[in-house]
């Protein structure tokens, strides 16, 4: 059978009973990076030397498992991401689809996911969606994090330490003065968590991989304006810039550049 297995996020303590029987037991272990993997078993005091391992990351999963021996599953066979939950934000999904379609038994172990920490530890209450990763750049960045900010639920993102500098200075143009919940490190020795006016907000130390959450955002459904409408409005042209965003194809900068243009 399948059984994909949450390794920890940070804390080794946080391996449950049931994930370190799994792993003992496996005779087979699809994972993102073996020598992670490898590196967790020492630490687990498991003996992988009887062990077939194959790498399955988010470039090759879709070709590894077009070339699956289906017979394979007459082994214990287990998938890890590198930690976490398999299948949030890591490959594991395309492997229990498969699973399902050649009606081959399999099993998920709850366990680790910084998503759920995250939520928790903000405080916020309410249901929440999950939007993962943020596009790199470009408009279409621009794009959904507005609709983040503006979703009717708790939304609940990650962010590497590359871009949280950015996305910090993006949500001080966008959301100065709303509350908003940043974890970093979580179950680690360095885990940190701030919660703050978004204008309030200073990172000190980027390095780690973060968490952020929105409380509920606000929307009004009664008054609707067009573009004519904003451009007669008495406002400086930045203003303008970041409302015609909001109904348009084009960025806050692309505007901006036009309104500085015909001024």
């Amino acid at each position: 059978m399948l059984t994909l297995v949450p390794t920890p996020i940070g804390n080794l303590s946080d391996i449950s009973k049931r994930a370190q029987k799994a792993l003992l037991e496996a005779d087979v272990i699809f994972c993102e990076d073996t020598r992670v993997t490898k590196r967790l078993l020492n630490l687990l005091q498991i003996d992988y030397s009887n062990k077939t391992f194959y790498s399955m990351h988010s470039h090759n999963e879709t070709e590894i498992i077009k070339k699956i021996d289906i017979f394979i599953f007459e082994k214990n066979v287990v998938y890890v991401s590198d930690a976490g939950m398999p299948g949030i934000s890591d490959p594991g999904s395309k492997l229990i689809q498969y699973a399902q379609t050649n009606n081959i038994e399999y099993d998920v172990i709850p366990g680790a996911n910084a998503v759920l920490t995250a939520l928790v530890a903000s405080g916020f209450e309410g249901e929440f969606t999950f939007f993962g990763f943020l596009p790199h750049k470009g408009n279409i960045r621009e794009k959904k994090l507005k609709e983040v900010i503006s979703h009717d639920k708790i939304a609940v993102l990650y962010e590497s330490p590359h871009r949280i500098e950015k996305f910090l200075s993006e949500l001080k143009e966008l959301i100065p003065d709303r509350i908003v919940f940043f974890a970093k490190e979580l179950t680690k020795k360095h885990q940190t968590f701030i919660k703050d006016f978004v204008k309030n907000i200073e990172l000190s130390n980027t390095k780690g991989e973060w968490v952020v959450v929105f409380d509920k955002g606000i929307k009004n459904d009664t008054i609707t304006f067009n573009y004519d409408d904003i451009l007669s409005l008495k406002l400086s042209p930045k203003e303008k810039a970041k409302l015609l965003s909001q109904i348009s194809d084009k960025s806050t900068k692309e505007i901006y550049n036009e309104l500085i243009k015909l001024s």
